[in-house]
């Protein structure tokens, strides 16, 4: 059997982040065997903890706990960096589950600003919410970010996207310890789909202006009016008075991607604006953001959304 700790964090969270996780491992205990043994943990010693309107159990302080085979994180909410500075007993509980006692981590969507403080992803892949990614990025260079991944797996480090893809990293931890019959069962049960390997058809683009460099984002701003036209990096250099290696070098500093990247992500973020509110049918889009040929466009678009256009209308249109 699994001991897996719930470390609940002090101040907002989320409710069905954490009993997301507790309700499918503990279900896998239905079928044959005895699997998970799983614990709800607070920094402090206390009975329940409250959690917006609801009343939660909790199990064990945690530094009452001897043995742990695996610790997972759930979701923050509210101030993330905030959140994370009030929460530092659980990140130094987790770095010394890790380094003393070879316990396995994970983290469910915002979970990952806690697991991140620990050190121990430091050149590994993880994911979490697409939202918070820009931020995460910021803060812990060393990680290996991956925003579209729903779950990722390396080196007994676990994560995942949004709160609601706690329920694939679960299955996922079921079938790699239980087995995959049962990890497809209750897949069906809970209707969860399984092996969904995206976040990218959710992902709205935040056009990444957390950096605090003034001259580029006056060039993000520009880009912004201006999307629809083809405008060339030297273009943009020459009006803003830079060089056009500067410019590259500098706005991708500043917001992880090259203007070409960047022109690419505002245009498709309109055309999925456009299939989804408006008739537009997948030609029109694409001419009303700038594309005129078609199969750039869909390489694009999929590139992006990890859906063809069509496809793309046809579920959020």
């Amino acid at each position: 059997m699994k001991k897996v700790v719930i470390p609940i964090p002090s101040g907002q969270n989320s409710m069905i982040g954490i009993s997301g996780i507790a309700t499918v491992l503990e279900a896998a205990n239905s079928f044959p065997g005895e699997h998970f043994e799983v614990i709800t943990a607070s920094a402090k010693r206390v009975e329940t903890q409250q959690i917006g309107r609801f009343s939660m159990k909790i199990d064990a302080c945690l530094d009452e706990i001897e043995a742990v085979d695996l610790a997972i994180v759930p979701p923050l909410e509210g101030d993330y960096q905030a959140a994370t500075a009030n929460n530092q007993p659980i990140v130094e509980w987790l770095r010394h589950i890790h380094s003393t006692k070879q316990a396995e981590l994970g983290s469910v969507c915002t979970g990952a600003y806690l697991l991140a403080d620990t050190g121990h992803l430091d050149g590994k892949e993880a994911s979490s919410h697409w939202a918070a990614m820009q931020e995460l990025k910021m803060l812990y260079p060393d990680v290996i970010w991956r925003p579209e991944a729903v779950i990722t797996d390396m080196d007994g480090m676990y994560t995942s996207g949004g709160t609601l893809s706690s329920f694939n990293l679960i299955i996922y931890l079921i079938e790699k310890f239980v087995n995959k019959t049962t990890a497809v069962h209750l897949s069906k049960i809970f209707e969860i789909d399984y092996h969904r390997n995206s976040q990218a058809p959710f992902m709205i683009f935040n056009n990444q202006k957390l950096h605090g460099d003034e001259l580029v984002l006056k060039v993000q701003s520009y880009m912004e009016q201006h999307f629809r036209k083809n405008i060339s990096v030297e273009v943009l250099a020459q009006r803003f008075g830079m060089s056009r290696r500067n410019l590259i070098r500098r706005f991708k500093i500043a917001t992880g991607d090259p203007p070409n990247t960047y022109m690419q992500r505002l245009r498709i973020e309109e055309a999925k604006r456009l299939l989804e509110a408006t008739n537009h049918k997948v030609g029109e889009a694409m001419a009303a953001v700038g594309y005129s040929d078609v199969n750039t466009f869909r390489t694009v678009f999929q590139r992006y959304t990890g859906l063809l256009p069509s496809q793309y209308k046809k579920r959020w249109g």
